[in-house]
């Protein structure tokens, strides 16, 4: 089930914040690296899996910054916050 939060991500800033509800559902923490991977350069996927092509820190207080390289790649400024409960993922998309 994909549940769509009324949270945006705006590419220009390079940053999202996980709201601990997901971050504790999720067991995602301070330090913990997770994996990116871009589709058709407008949706991202963000979870645990470590095969993904970029992979980032979680920081302080669930901020996760999006590699500047996968930011040019992408053809949108703002995307929607899904999760994708089953799976544990989080998807941004135009």
């Amino acid at each position: 089930m994909v549940i769509y939060t009324k949270k945006t991500y705006d590419n220009k800033k390079g940053y999202l914040y996980i709201p601990v509800i997901w971050r504790e559902e999720f067991n995602i923490y301070n330090g913990l690296e997770v994996g990116i991977d871009c589709f058709h350069d407008s949706i991202l996927v963000i979870d645990k899996t470590l095969t993904r092509e970029y992979k980032q820190m979680i920081s302080n207080k669930g901020y996760l910054t999006v590699p500047y390289e996968l930011r040019q790649k992408l053809t949108h400024d703002t995307f929607q916050i899904m999760i994708e409960q089953k799976d544990e993922k989080i998807i941004l998309a135009p």
